[in-house]
Parts: structure tokens; sequence; C-alpha cells
């Protein structure tokens, strides 16, 4: 496995932290309420640790070819064509995900020099769970160009499991 192969499985391990997190924040929240008190902002740790899990999560998703992709139109084109479509949908997908990177770096940045804070009942920097969303589409970004240079190149991005390979 490349380091950049370990990235971005670490990116998705990563998502999964955070999806737990909302697993325990929703657990911690019924366990309060039934002894009649609450967890301070944990709607709002939610739905951090919710867009936290998403951003984190795309550059595995691109790893392990689960993205959507429409292939009715793609099989029916030549090998070559094939390649060139991929190719082409693969630059596209690169500039897309520069494009939000670039502005979501400016919003962390923004967030970070205005010192925006949250505005439920803990006061919480917002670049802080803004970065999850920086670091999820940096990452996106190197998984993209990696993968324009291997189509380029004619070899394979995504890694095939022995289950998707069953059950194609």
């Amino acid at each position: 496995m490349t380091p950049l192969h370990k990235l971005y499985t670490l990116s998705g391990w990563l998502s999964g932290v955070f999806l737990v997190l909302i697993c325990l924040l929703v657990v911690a929240q019924i366990v309060s309420r039934q002894l009649g008190t609450m967890v301070p902002s944990a709607d709002e740790f939610a739905a951090y640790a919710m867009a936290s899990s998403g951003f984190l999560a795309l550059p595995y998703a691109l790893q392990r070819g689960a993205h959507v992709r429409v292939e009715l139109l793609w099989r029916l084109l030549p090998a070559r064509g094939r390649r060139f479509a991929d190719g082409l949908s693969t630059l596209v997908g690169l500039l897309i995900a520069a494009y939000l990177a670039w502005y979501c770096a400016l919003f962390v940045i923004e967030s970070y020099e205005f010192q925006e804070v949250s505005s439920g009942l803990l006061p919480i920097p917002m670049w802080l769970p803004q970065l999850p969303m920086l670091l999820g589409t940096l990452i996106l970004v190197v998984a993209m160009l990696e993968r324009l240079v291997l189509v380029c190149l004619g070899r394979r991005f995504e890694v095939a499991e022995v289950s998707t390979a069953l059950s194609e």
C-alpha cells in the first residue's frame, strides 16, 4: 500500500471515528434526558461530526470506487473511449475538488481571522469544526490528481476488494 493510499485509508478511519462520536452523543443525550439533565451543545457537536465525517469520507470513497458513476454509456464505449471519458471526468472532478478546497481554505482562514465562535451554549471557535472539511477536500484533491495520473497511464486507481469483486 502506497503512502497516499494509507492517507486515504486514514481519512476513512477518521470519518468512522466521527460517526462513532455522533452515536456517543446521541446515547449521551438519551441518558441525560432520562436523568433530567442535558448535554450542552450536543446537537451542535453532532452536526460538526456529521460534516467532518462526510468530507473525510470523500477520498476514501474515491479510493474504494464508491462514488456514483453512470456506467450505462461508459460500458457502450470502446476501451479507448472509456479511457478518454474516465480521464475527462477525473479532470473535471479534480477541478471541482480543487475549487471546493480553495474556498474551504478561505472559509477557515476567514473564520480564524474574524475569531468567529459558534452561537450555541459553548462558544467554539468556528475554524475548529471547519478544519476537517478543509482536510477532507485537500486529500480529495490529492486523490483525484493521483487518479488522473494513473488513468492517463492506463492503470487502475481504485482498490479492488474481494467482497466487491464477488458481488459483480
